[in-house]
């Protein structure tokens, strides 16, 4: 059971003068005189004089002008809010109904509080600059209402330049949407984010940076403050956090400073503590052994803040929709993709390899070692790499990557090449011909595959998909395709493989480098000329692609249309069972399976020739297969 004081001075106002008759006939045996604020700071020394207590009920400003005053005469203080006052509750974990706030504010045992001074005036709550994404907001706000302001302060939204100077004498320049000091207490998202690392008696000011370098980085933020309602050990993206005796706070132009609510000053802010100031009746959740500011260490954490390059962008114009970023904050991703887009031993040898491979898996028609070729080749890390250049405008890595994959592409068409003259008598299979006709629909997946490249190689936790990503896309047969056709003379074949593989290469690029886009890797100045040259070649690419698709919609409704055909062939009935439409050395060649009952002559089959040519305007080969049944 706590004790209580043997006596104390009640302070009052007009509004809270009706408290006077329950607080001096209190219960627990305290000694009450009740005067009016007015009276008591006229002349606070003479109602002190037996009394080293004061419980107070009144506005903020009479509560921060108490206790200004207990900091020089050295007594303690017990607070009942009243009804309005619910960030006073919150600071100071009182108790919201009045008779339970008259217990703790009458207790003995009051609370040691360093006391945090904002160009000189008194902060109890918090101090705000700038525009603030609902980090000022309550723990336990409304998610509906949370997103709808967290939509309404997003409009407009600008990161300003800010300079902040911290008791060590290290400065941050850097660029912010606002910022805010805030005094400990755990009902706040602002207070949640740094409750692990704050106190009321470490002698330190803690301060919070919103920094949200673009529309989905805002979003991000809201989310990951949100997800996690309890105490967080990691400071969120977008935010910074300074923890110093003392912070200086700088602009370029004066910028208003709301001190627990009320704007009161401008910038330059300067913010001290003064360790161990106040004694005030806290609730329990708030008290702590007061500790030695000389053992909390001043932390600065800054890295989610622009800085450099970032700095001037940030400073210019409002948000962009997708963040940019500095060469330093993804140093180990960069590292990684200029050492892929370098020509080396390992890259030129599994370019041999995995076409040779690929080469002899096609004239095998075998899927398996096809897909073991896909595994083998390493052309998928240069195009990233490409795709990376392009969107920083980083002409070496550019040039550096298109030297790899074109040198890549000459050893592969070089090595199906010779793989094509040791088999001169080699059919075309059917895994050729698969690569002869890309349409749209390997367009798509070239553009799927160069999403999950990108996003793949960004993320290290799941590098190993990478390999799954080189199968899906294919990039080597239909290299080895094209190099089969030049060894062959036809460079129809050639053209028509060829073009796949431009499709993968130009699909992939362009994919990738949004990507890359999408997950905030833009240089804060960029040229766009780079990505604008291969849209165009993704244009240019997509108007034979569309031709090749849609006689690929014509061929399968013309073989769908086929199946299961009758024909009256000099009174001898013929079934069509199957029928496939190919190109072949710039002619279509038709085969068609039917099912007969009797022995077909060369006049019936002449016949049929006729029929079938009849349904078709250009000239084409036909191979019939017949099959007998009963």
């Amino acid at each position: 059971m706590e004790s209580h004081v043997k006596s104390a001075l009640f302070l009052y106002v007009f509004e809270t003068e009706e408290l006077i008759k329950q607080v001096v006939e209190n219960p627990f045996g305290s000694h009450i005189t009740p005067v009016s604020m007015q009276l008591f700071l006229d002349n606070p020394v003479h109602y002190l004089l037996q009394i080293n207590h004061v419980v107070i009920a009144a506005p903020l400003h009479a509560i921060k002008s108490v206790l200004t005053l207990a900091m020089e005469l050295d007594f303690s203080i017990g607070i009942i809010p009243t009804s309005k006052q619910k960030d006073l509750k919150n600071c100071y974990d009182l108790p919201p109904k009045t008779d339970a706030a008259l217990d703790l504010a009458l207790q003995e045992n009051a609370q040691i509080m360093d006391v945090i001074l904002c160009n000189k005036q008194l902060l109890v709550f918090k101090a705000a600059i700038g525009r603030l994404p609902l980090i000022d907001a309550p723990i336990n706000i409304n998610p509906v209402q949370a997103a709808s302001n967290a939509l309404q302060r997003l409009i407009g939204l600008k990161l300003l330049p800010f300079q902040f100077t911290a008791a060590s004498g290290k400065k941050i320049t850097t660029a912010a949407s606002g910022c805010m000091i805030i005094q400990r207490h755990e009902r706040t998202l602002a207070s949640r984010l740094i409750s692990h690392d704050s106190s009321l008696t470490d002698g330190m000011i803690s301060m919070v940076i919103t920094a949200p370098i673009s529309i989905t980085d805002y979003f991000t933020f809201l989310y990951q403050t949100f997800r996690c309602r309890g105490q967080r050990k990691r400071i969120p993206s977008s935010i910074g956090y300074i923890k110093s005796p003392t912070i200086t706070i700088e602009t370029n132009l004066p910028l208003e400073v709301a001190i627990d609510g009320e704007k009161t000053t401008q910038t330059p802010l300067h913010c001290e503590t003064i360790p161990s100031a106040v004694r005030v009746n806290v609730g329990e959740r708030l008290r702590q052994p007061t500790k030695n500011s000389k053992e909390s260490d001043e932390r600065i954490e800054i890295k989610s803040l622009p800085a450099g390059k970032e700095l001037v962008k940030a400073g210019k114009r409002r948000i962009p929709f997708f963040s940019y970023a500095s060469e330093d904050r993804f140093r180990d991703l960069f590292l990684s993709l200029r050492d892929d887009a370098k020509i080396q031993p390992t890259y030129l040898v599994l370019m041999v390899l995995s076409t040779m491979l690929a080469a002899v898996g096609l004239y095998l028609s075998s899927s398996a070692v096809v897909i073991g070729a896909m595994l083998l080749a390493p052309l998928m890390a240069p195009i990233v790499a490409l795709a990376m250049g392009l969107l920083r405008h980083d002409t070496k890595l550019s040039k550096t990557s298109i030297l790899t994959i074109t040198v890549g592409i000459l050893i592969a068409l070089s090595a199906a090449s010779l793989i094509s003259l040791l088999f001169p008598h080699k059919p075309i299979t059917m895994e050729m011909q698969a690569r002869l006709n890309p349409s749209l629909l390997d367009l798509a997946v070239a553009i799927v595959a160069g999403v999950a490249g990108a996003y793949t190689k960004s993320h290290k936790e799941i590098l190993q998909s990478l390999a799954g990503v080189s199968i899906a896309v294919a990039l080597v047969p239909p290299l080895a395709v094209a190099g089969i056709g030049l060894g062959m003379g036809d460079l129809a074949f050639f053209g028509k493989a060829f073009l796949l593989f431009s499709t993968n290469l130009i699909g992939i690029t362009l994919a990738a480098t949004i990507t890359f886009r999408v997950l905030g890797y833009s240089p804060v100045v960029r040229d766009k000329r780079g990505l604008a040259f291969v849209a165009l070649l993704l244009v240019c690419i997509t108007i034979p692609l569309y031709l090749s698709y849609r006689n690929l919609v014509e061929t399968t409704v013309i073989e769908k249309n086929w199946q299961q055909e009758r024909f009256l062939i000099n009174d001898k009935y013929l079934i069509v069972q199957r029928a496939d439409l190919v190109q072949q050395r710039e002619k279509d060649l038709l085969f068609v399976r039917v099912l007969v009952r009797e022995q077909l002559t060369r006049k019936d089959l002449n016949q049929l020739r006729k029929k079938i040519e009849s349904n078709f305007t250009d000239a084409l080969d036909i191979r019939v297969q017949t099959i007998f049944i009963p």
